[in-house]
């Protein structure tokens, strides 16, 4: 139970506004911030764009391997995770 709380805690509602500076916080893996699930996919596409794997997404996004993988998997697919 407390893991759901402290996982809602980093995954905003989406509100239709992206937040570039967030995506390029998590994306570089600086620190954890708190990212809506578009974001969080913006961040997936970016780390991949510079070379990076599912590992590297789950590092710095701080997700499962399988969330990780899941987001790999969806900027794989034409027209999702492409960055503004």
């Amino acid at each position: 139970m407390k893991a759901r709380r402290e996982r809602r805690r980093w995954v905003l509602p989406d509100d239709g506004v992206i937040d570039p500076v967030a995506v390029e916080i998590a994306a570089s893996g600086g620190r954890r911030v708190a990212l809506t699930r578009t974001e969080r996919q913006l961040a997936a596409a970016r780390i991949l764009a510079n070379g990076g794997t599912a590992h590297v997404i789950s590092e710095r996004l701080r997700v499962s391997g399988t969330t990780a993988l899941a987001l790999a998997a969806q900027c794989q697919s034409p027209g999702k995770g492409t960055i503004p």
